[in-house]
C-alpha cells in the first residue's frame, strides 16, 4: 500500500483496537471480536464482488461524511455496531487505490480474530502455528494445491483443514487457515499464512526474522541470536526458526526483504564460482 492507504489502514486499525480493548478494571469486554472479523470479511467480499460500491466508498471527490453515510445506508442493518464504526472510519479515509480499502478490511478481519487469541493469552502460539503450517504446506505441494484449487468447494477445504488442525492447533489458527484458503486474490495459501503470521507478530509489537538453520538451535543460542539481530536492526525482533538440513551448516536470516546468508551452502557456491573464473 502507498502512503494514503497505509494511513487509512492505520486509522481504521486504531478504531478496531479502541473498540476491542478491555476497559480498565475489567476482565472482559462485551465486544464480540469474532463477529467483527466475520463482518469485516463480509464487507471486503462485497467490495470484491461490487466494484461500483467499492469506487463509491472510496471516491475522493465525495466528502468523508457522504461516504460514511453511504456505508451506514448500505451496511447498517447487516453489521454489528462496532463493525460499522470500523468500516465508517475506513471509508472516511483517503485511499491510493479503491481496491486498497478491500485489502485493508481483510487485514483488519485477521486482526480481529487475533484479538480473540490475544484475550486467550495465545497470540504468540497462534503466530507460531501459522508459520509452522505454512512451512508444512511448502513441503507438501499436493496438500497446498488441494487448498488452493478454485474448483474445490469452500466446505471441502474447511473440512480438510479441520481434520488437519482441530485438536492440534488453537481454534483461531484454524479460522485463519480457513480464511487463507478462501482468500484467492492474495495467491497461494502458504504465502497468505505467512502474511497472517507477520500480522500477528506486528500486533505483538515485533518484527519477524525467519531463521533457517541446518541443525536445531538451543534456547540459549536462539536468545543470543535474537538479541544480536535486534541490535543490528535497531528494534525488537521475533525469531521463527526453521530447520533446513539442505543448508549443510550455518544459518540464513531473513527480515522483510533483507537476507543475511551465513550458510555453508552459500560459501560452497561462492567457492565454486571463484574456481570457475
Amino acid at each position: 500500500m502507498e502512503g494514503a492507504s497505509r494511513h487509512g489502514l492505520a486509522t481504521a486499525r486504531a478504531t478496531l483496537d479502541e473498540a476491542t480493548a478491555t476497559p480498565p478494571g475489567a476482565t472482559v469486554t462485551s465486544v464480540d471480536a469474532s463477529r467483527v472479523a466475520d463482518d469485516l470479511r463480509a464487507v471486503a467480499d462485497l467490495l470484491h464482488r461490487e466494484p461500483t460500491v467499492r469506487r463509491a466508498l472510496t471516491d475522493p471527490g465525495a466528502p468523508p461524511t457522504a461516504r460514511t453515510e453511504l456505508a451506514a445506508r448500505l451496511l447498517g442493518r447487516q453489521l454489528d455496531a462496532v463493525s460499522l464504526r470500523i468500516v465508517q472510519t475506513a471509508v472516511s479515509a483517503r485511499w491510493s487505490r479503491p481496491v486498497d480499502l478491500q485489502y485493508a478490511l481483510l487485514e483488519l478481519s485477521v486482526e480481529a480474530l487475533l484479538v480473540e487469541a490475544e484475550r486467550d493469552g495465545a497470540l504468540e502460539e497462534v503466530e507460531d502455528e501459522l508459520f509452522r503450517f505454512a512451512r508444512i504446506l511448502g513441503q507438501h505441494p499436493q496438500l497446498a494445491l488441494a487448498l488452493t484449487d478454485p474448483a474445490a468447494p469452500a466446505s471441502v477445504k474447511n473440512a480438510l483443514l479441520a481434520r488437519l488442525l482441530s485438536g492440534r492447533a488453537h481454534p483461531v489458527t484454524l479460522r485463519l487457515a480457513q480464511q487463507a484458503a478462501a482468500d484467492r486474490i492474495h495467491g497461494d495459501v502458504e504465502r497468505r499464512l505467512a502474511d497472517f503470521s507477520r500480522i500477528a507478530a506486528a500486533r505483538r509489537g515485533r518484527v519477524v526474522a525467519i531463521v533457517r538453520t541446518a541443525v536445531p538451535l538451543t534456547d540459549e543460542v536462539i536468545a543470543r541470536l535474537g538479541a544480536a539481530i535486534s541490535r543490528y536492526f535497531g528494534r525488537q525482533i521475533q525469531l521463527q526458526v526453521d530447520l533446513d538440513p539442505e543448508l549443510l551448516g550455518g544459518i540464513v536470516v531473513k527480515v522483510g526483504d533483507e537476507v543475511v546468508d551465513g550458510s555453508v551452502l552459500r560459501r560452497l557456491a561462492a567457492a565454486r564460482r571463484a574456481l570457475l573464473r
